[in-house]
């Protein structure tokens, strides 16, 4: 036994209890020394949880944060990287724009001759291919050009397609989380840089989709505009009133068979729901009133055109206006349609004939389109009302007509029509006439001539009409293509698009158009035409439609100085100079974005410094503070050895002296 200076106020303590006193205490002054060390070697005043509770969640928010952060500088490194190669991209592809810009001009003046032409064909032969190798450009694995479409390493987004450059990207483009609200596009698109998303054959016939048992709620605008807002509705059947819930109904179907069983559920004979062409009908059997209203503040029967009261009658409900989409039934589309005869299309010279036969919906009639395989697609129109038709192949013009049927006209899709307007046509340079002076000549076989002035027509309609009424001044009865009995007919063409002159007369004369003076109209106007002994003028399609991109002029310049072709290479120059200017935008927008990821750059990294700061506030170590403790300990460690060895070598004779 022995007496233990450790101790508190006893006086004894046994020998182990001061041997376990001493070793706590050490182990305690090697823990905390041990802790000091690490602090010293790490920099860090807290390396786990347990080391300071109250600044944890802190700690692991900052470093969630500057985790976050190394992110989004990866992201706007990875962005400044997409942005400046885009640019140099669109620098280069100016530049070649400009050169032919150039070239175009040169060979529209004194100077230039059909061997030059060809000879300058062959340099932008070269800068069309230089333009599509920009086009398809890609850093990392990224598609400059291509939105937000990015196909693998060995796929074009523009690709050589008929002789033409097929776009196979997006309109929109790809974007990054830099650290903005919303993400940022990091690279461009054929429709910005190029203009090559598409041309479309617009119809103007509104093919007023019926409603049916089948048509979703959904595929209808309402009879508010504002589509269908389901909820609940109130059904009063000869003053007894009955909720009917609809916010589950899918189909005008469900609506009308819901609204039938609550009515007959108060008397199987007082009426029901019907489904009309324009939407639902309310009918209410002799001797009985049945009023539908909304509940509450609800908007469900108003929107489905049915907040009425019938009385011993049958009521129509508002037009529900259903919209067409690609599940739609052609049998349901209104108005007289000639499905058989098909359209036939002329893409870059390459004809075909749609064929619709067998067709059942909306979507059998794209599929027709898709396996055409021209480029083209059949797109219901933005406000569910008509079909267009779209190529997606620049270089190439489209033309549309009859195939010796009316599908084209009953569609609205044939390119060249009676409303289309003159100002529109040859791709919108419209025709050459001269003010006041007979534009053309027709001369037909039995020798009668007549002259046509178009002073004042604006659409081909008017163009028929001056043609019309010539022919009758001169004596002629006049009919539609196709008329028999005439002396002569002038129209649309019923097979193809353009307009078709037709000489009924009997002679050994010439069936001949001729140009007036100065006047370029009957050129302009595809009728330009000798049919000698012939009796059928058949004009080309002025009303085709081409997309009015970088590559269609690029190509039109090479073809129109390959065909010698001044009016085509003026046309292919005036492009290009639109082209220009649409490219320094296009080039303008990427450089403002790449500004905004310098500035967020600028940014992140103060903020970086900021969390970095604070998270060194909350978890570093002050080191002068923590060698000094280092020291401290030490120097105790050193004493408690000490005075433990002296208290462990005394016994009782140590204390009776």
């Amino acid at each position: 036994m022995s007496i233990s200076p450790l101790g508190g106020s006893a006086g004894r303590t046994t020998t182990l209890q001061v041997s376990d006193g001493l070793l706590g205490a050490l182990r305690r002054t090697q823990t905390d020394l041990l802790d000091a060390q690490n602090e010293i070697s790490s920099g860090k005043s807290v390396s786990k949880p347990s080391d300071a509770p109250s600044k944890t969640a802190a700690i692991l928010l900052v470093r969630r944060l500057l985790a976050v952060r190394e992110q989004t500088d990866r992201n706007l490194d990875n962005a400044t990287a997409v942005l400046n190669s885009t640019d140099q991209a669109l620098s280069d592809a100016n530049s070649i724009l400009i050169e032919a810009r150039n070239v175009a001009l040169s060979q529209t003046g004194v100077g230039s001759s059909a061997d030059t032409r060809k000879n300058q064909a062959s340099v932008i032969d070269a800068q069309l291919q230089s333009m599509l190798d920009i086009a398809n450009r890609r850093y990392q694995d990224v598609s400059l050009f291509g939105g937000s479409v990015n196909p693998d390493s060995n796929t074009s987004v523009f690709q050589s397609f008929l002789g033409g450059v097929r776009y196979t990207g997006s309109r929109t483009n790809l974007g990054a989380d830099v650290g903005f609200d919303q993400p940022l596009d990091i690279n461009s698109n054929g429709e910005d840089a190029f203009q090559s998303l598409s041309a479309r054959v617009k119809s103007g016939v509104n093919l007023d989709a019926q409603a049916t048992t089948t048509t979703p709620l959904a595929d209808v605008n309402g009879a508010q505009g504002r589509g269908v807002r389901q909820g609940s509705v109130i059904i009063n059947v000869d003053s007894t009133d009955v909720v009917v819930d609809l916010s589950g109904a899918k189909t005008l179907g469900d609506v009308a068979s819901r609204l039938t069983a609550a009515i007959q559920g108060v008397d199987p004979s007082a009426g029901s729901l019907a489904i009309g062409s324009s939407g639902l009908s309310l009918t209410a059997a002799s001797g009985h009133t049945i009023t539908i209203t909304d509940q509450g503040v609800g908007q469900t029967a108003a929107d489905l055109g049915i907040a009425v009261t019938a009385s011993g009658a049958t009521v129509a409900g508002a037009d529900l206006d259903t919209r067409i989409t690609s599940s739609t039934s052609i049998a349901s589309l209104g108005g007289t349609v000639d499905w058989t005869s098909g359209l036939k299309i002329d893409q870059g010279g390459h004809v075909v004939v749609a064929d619709f036969t067998g067709a059942q919906t909306v979507q059998d009639l794209q599929n027709v389109v898709d396996q055409l395989n021209l480029g083209l697609r059949l797109e219901v129109n933005d406000s569910g009302t008509a079909l267009n038709l779209v190529t997606e192949v620049s270089g190439l013009s489209l033309s549309v007509g009859e195939n010796d049927g009316t599908t084209a006209r009953d569609l609205g899709l044939t390119t060249l029509s009676a409303q289309t307007k003159i100002a529109d046509t040859n791709f919108g340079t419209g025709i050459q006439r001269v003010q006041g002076q007979d534009d053309f000549e027709i001369d037909l076989h039995d020798g009668t001539t007549f002259r046509v002035n178009l002073d004042g027509a604006t659409t081909i309609s008017d163009v028929i009409g001056k043609i019309t009424g010539a022919a009758a001044v001169a004596g002629l009865t006049v009919g539609m293509p196709g008329t028999t009995g005439t002396n002569f007919n002038v129209g649309l063409a019923t097979n193809g698009a353009g307009l078709a002159l037709e000489d009924g007369s009997s002679g050994s004369g010439q069936f001949r158009v001729l140009q007036l003076g100065q006047s370029m109209a009957a050129d302009n106007l595809g009728i330009y035409v000798n049919a000698g002994t012939g009796s059928t003028i058949q004009g080309s399609d002025v009303g085709k439609v081409q997309i009015e991109s970088v590559f269609t002029h690029l190509i039109q310049l090479r073809d129109s100085l390959t065909k010698d072709d001044s009016r085509g290479i003026t046309i292919a120059g005036s492009g290009l100079e639109t082209d220009i200017n649409q490219m320094t935008l296009a080039r303008a927008d990427v450089g403002t974005r790449g500004q905004r990821v310098d500035q967020q750059q600028k940014r992140s990294a103060e903020l970086k410094l900021s969390e970095q700061s604070m998270l060194s506030d909350l978890q570093d170590s002050d080191v002068t503070e923590a060698i000094v403790r280092f020291t401290r300990l030490q120097q105790q460690l050193q004493g408690s050895l000490q005075v433990g060895a002296k208290i462990m070598q005394t016994s009782l004779l140590d204390y009776l002296r």
